[in-house]
């Protein structure tokens, strides 16, 4: 009897030993599947990425090199269009090949010789479109260039269309491939849980009830990892979030604060570079602020300080945005306005300021704010520095005068009362 049961207990390791074998190689094999499936999908989508790109950075590359419009680097687009096609045609040489890389070699379906060999021809008409845009490269002429471009474009987007039903293809042959698989895994799990079904049946069943408590346990314990997960993912989103508004914006007014009103202001002076489009810039500064602080303390300081922003928000139009760039320090940025629009802009809202009562713990006071502006319309400024040193000293020159009032540039633009 020991001897029977130490043959079935041994006969019992055995049929484990190799299902696990097995199981270990269809998992594998599997890994291997989706990951081939993954890698040649990648891939093929990538040409049909850089078909695109070719054709974009080919316009481009032509304005560059005979109209001479919007292009600041000349040899960069050159750069980025030959990289293109260099990779483009990699990725189709490896393709059509079936040399999907080092040690990997495939047999190329019916239908997906039909793309590259057969009447859609796409391997040749890949590596003519190559041609084209590198023959693109290497003209003399713009009358040449343009024909070459013209023909260049009239192929890309059938050329497109194939590339994209190549990819569908091998996505839908990979996952034919993997369905396959699949169903020898769930054949393997099926053997497995048979040949332990027996194995608990007739040597196992005192280890029964462990294993279910174990399975139940460790299901249990994926559902409080998965539950823990997702609060902490959530965590984390809101906390990048508050990081990504704190680090754009004020936190005592909630207003943009300088790094947002560099980097819009140089969006718009380019806009005004590349299209003309009139803007103006004001810099406010609240009057005697320090004395405001050391009279009725800090936290009515403060309470300034949001009620102004208050004010700002609601002078300007919705095109517009304000800045609190530093201590009592704001920035307005006026965008499509003329120069009499952000003059009258600039009076409206000093204006409102003088007229605005402030209360806070108990003390009620006015106060007044001095304005520099600046218009494209006036000065050209070439970049960001410039703007804000003429409408900082445009403010200094409002501030000498004696406050309380504006000024355009180096001219004295008189209060309108």
């Amino acid at each position: 009897m020991e001897i029977n049961f130490t043959k079935r207990y041994a006969l019992a390791l055995m049929l484990i030993a190799l299902l696990s074998t097995g199981t270990l190689y269809i998992v594998e094999f599997a890994l291997k599947a989706s990951d081939f499936t993954a890698l040649i999908v990648n891939k093929s989508a990538k040409q049909r990425m850089y078909s695109q790109r070719i054709a974009s950075f080919s316009q481009q590359y032509y304005r560059c090199t005979y109209i001479k419009q919007n292009c600041s680097d000349h040899a960069t687009v050159q750069l980025i269009l030959e990289e293109a096609i260099h990779e483009m045609r990699q990725a189709n040489n490896t393709l059509s090949s079936g040399n999907i890389k080092k040690d990997v070699e495939i047999n190329l379906s019916t239908t997906m010789s039909e793309i590259y060999f057969g009447d859609i021809n796409l391997k040749k008409r890949v590596n003519d479109y190559l041609d084209l845009a590198k023959k693109l490269t290497q003209t003399q002429t713009q009358e040449e260039a343009l024909e070459i471009l013209d023909h260049l474009l009239l192929v890309s987007n059938p050329l497109l269309v194939d590339l994209n039903a190549a990819v569908y293809q091998y996505q839908k042959e990979g996952e034919e491939n993997i369905a396959n698989i699949r169903y020898l895994e769930i054949f393997a799990w099926l053997l497995t849980l048979f040949t332990l079904l027996i194995e608990v049946i007739f040597i196992f069943q005192p280890m029964a009830n462990a294993i279910k408590l174990f399975i139940q346990n460790e299901r249990s314990h994926k559902e409080r990892l998965e539950q823990e997960i997702k609060i902490r993912t959530h965590s984390l989103e809101q906390a990048n979030q508050k990081l990504i508004y704190n680090a754009s914006h004020d936190p005592l007014t909630g207003l943009n604060n300088r790094f947002n009103f560099e980097r819009e202001l140089g969006n718009i002076l380019s806009n005004y570079h590349l299209n003309n489009v009139p803007f103006s810039v004001l810099m406010l500064d609240i009057d005697w602020f320090k004395k405001i602080n050391d009279t009725y303390g800090h936290n009515v300081g403060d309470h300034v300080l949001k009620e102004l922003s208050t004010l700002l928000s609601a002078a300007i139009r919705t095109e517009d945005s304000a800045y609190r760039t530093g201590g009592e320090e704001f920035v307005i940025i006026l965008n499509r306005i003329s120069k009499l629009d952000a003059i009258k802009k600039a009076e409206e809202i000093r204006h409102s300021v003088e007229n605005y009562t402030f209360s806070c713990d108990g003390y009620i006071f006015n106060i007044t704010i001095s304005c520099g502006v600046y218009h494209s319309q006036c000065i050209e400024a070439q970049d960001v520095h410039e703007v804000m040193k003429l409408v900082d000293d445009a403010l200094y020159k409002a501030k000498h005068l004696g406050r309380n009032r504006i000024v355009l540039g180096e001219l004295y633009v008189p209060t309108v009362l």
